[in-house]
């Protein structure tokens, strides 16, 4: 189904009965009192200051609720709402953080499936495979006589299958396919591709939107930024005939610039790079264990490094150091029997104390298990690790053999992580730094596409295209 141009309709709160109308810019809905009884009551000053006195007691976060109701046009609507609406002379209005129109035919703790069609995911899996073209040329040559452009129906190509919520899988796949569009001279015929999300058994709202940041948080993964567009989201069911039916839209805010880079068809980690890998993206994502404020607003924003972004870099890496290699990985086996023996004592002293002892001992406890390796040595430890695929990318930039070239990175980095956490504000900052927290960008990609068992060379092709390092590999 197409999104409403104008959503407009009845919906309930409050057990009332409202008109609202939705703003798509404030991405808010406008609730107008149905009655003049209504309205007076609404527009008291002392419903007003109730609800204040109500706000200031609880000292809660803001919570969400859903108001449902019907749309002009006989749809059925759900709006998921901040549980805190502004109230202008009577006329109530609530902050929007998604809404979900569908028709009859859709039970809404029963959907199958969705697509989403957007520019990047046209970069992804660009979508001219699904068009032919032919030219003939007159007798000599050198006139075009003749151009012909044909649809070639795609099969859909796997990206792979995850575990989305207990006992449910989301299959995942992507194809292209082309439109026709008559009564124009501009572009009457093109293509567009989709990635649609296939769940196991059917489901409802809540794993309808995990699975929905699942593939967002995809595409801003390999596209290094978070202003990225995969359009709204088109909701299908198995019909009798155990065809897809759609006839729902969930649609979310959109909160930045759409890229318009001249690099951005380049900028992304395409399919044919990762095929069913991808899969193992998806699971890492939903087991949280892939962090996404270090990633850029937009491709500009990459050329830039704030002290705040420095923060967020050296910090993914961490996190992504701690998911792959384990918290004492390069410790030497002295080390670990050691540590586990401070450990033993420290539980054993734990347990032979009362009161203040007892609790200092468990802090103690706590921090010896959670003591790990300096960051310079983990940055020395992944970079060493990922050899064979950073080599091309770090040797152009940094003389000397790739062991001394890792030595100085490790320690530079290191500096700047403990000047950091120490909150030095004199530190100064070299174009080697610079140099350095690429490096570190680079290898957060590497240790996970080489824990995702991508081959070496992909490895390579998909840094070099992401980061732009424009290799010839």
């Amino acid at each position: 189904m197409k999104k409403p141009e104008r959503l407009i309709g009845f919906i309930s709160d409050d057990d009332i009965g409202f008109p609202f109308e939705f703003d798509e810019k404030t991405f808010s809905i406008m609730l107008y009192p149905p009655t003049m009884e209504v309205w007076k009551e609404y527009s008291s000053p002392i419903r007003f200051f109730d609800s204040i006195k109500q706000d200031v007691k609880t000292h809660k976060w803001i919570s969400q609720k859903e108001l449902k109701g019907t749309t002009s046009e006989g749809y059925h609507i759900i709006f998921n709402v901040q549980d805190e609406s502004s109230i202008y002379h009577g006329f109530i209005n609530y902050d929007v953080n998604w809404y979900i129109c569908h028709s009859d035919a859709m039970l809404i703790d029963k959907i199958d499936g969705f697509r989403i069609l957007g520019h990047d995911v046209n970069l992804f899996y660009p979508p001219q495979i699904a068009l032919e073209s032919k030219f003939e040329f007159n007798e000599d040559g050198k006139a075009l006589e003749k151009i012909s452009v044909s649809s070639i129906r795609q099969q859909f190509k796997s990206c792979g299958k995850y575990r989305v919520g207990k006992n449910i899988d989301a299959d995942v796949e992507i194809t292209a396919y082309a439109s026709y569009h008559s009564g124009t001279g501009t572009n009457p015929i093109d293509a567009i591709s989709s990635m649609i999300t296939s769940f196991s058994v059917p489901v409802g709202i809540d794993t309808l939107i995990d699975a929905y940041f699942n593939v967002r948080h995809f595409f801003q993964y390999i596209t290094y930024r978070k202003n990225v567009d995969i359009g709204d989201v088109d909701l299908f069911f198995k019909n009798e005939k155990g065809l897809r039916d759609y006839s729902g839209i969930i649609v979310f805010p959109y909160k930045y610039e759409k890229e318009s880079h001249k690099k951005l068809h380049d900028r992304i980690i395409p399919y044919r790079l990762l095929e069913k890998n991808a899969a193992k993206l998806f699971t890492a994502i939903k087991n949280n264990v892939l962090g996404f404020q270090h990633l850029c607003d937009s491709i500009d924003n990459m050329r830039h490094f704030s002290a705040s972004r420095i923060i967020m870099i050296l910090s993914a890496f961490e996190r992504e150091f701690r998911n792959i290699y384990g918290q004492d990985s390069g410790r030497s086996d002295e080390y670990l029997e050691v540590k586990n023996e401070v450990v033993t004592l420290i539980e054993s002293y734990f347990e032979s104390k009362q009161g203040e002892k007892r609790q200092y001992a468990k802090q103690l406890k706590k921090y010896v298990e959670n003591r790990d390796s300096s960051f310079e040595s983990n940055v020395k430890f992944a970079l060493a690790d990922c050899e064979e695929i950073l080599t091309p990318f770090i040797m152009r930039k940094y003389p000397g053999t790739y062991t001394d070239i890792i030595h100085g990175i490790s320690s530079r980095m290191g500096e700047v992580r403990n000047g950091i956490a120490h909150s030095r504000l004199d530190m100064d900052f070299d174009a080697i730094h610079l140099a350095d927290i690429r490096v570190v960008e680079e290898l957060i990609y590497a240790i996970r596409l080489k824990k995702s068992s991508i081959s070496i060379l992909v490895c390579k092709k998909v840094i070099n295209q992401l980061f732009g390092e424009n290799f010839a590999l």
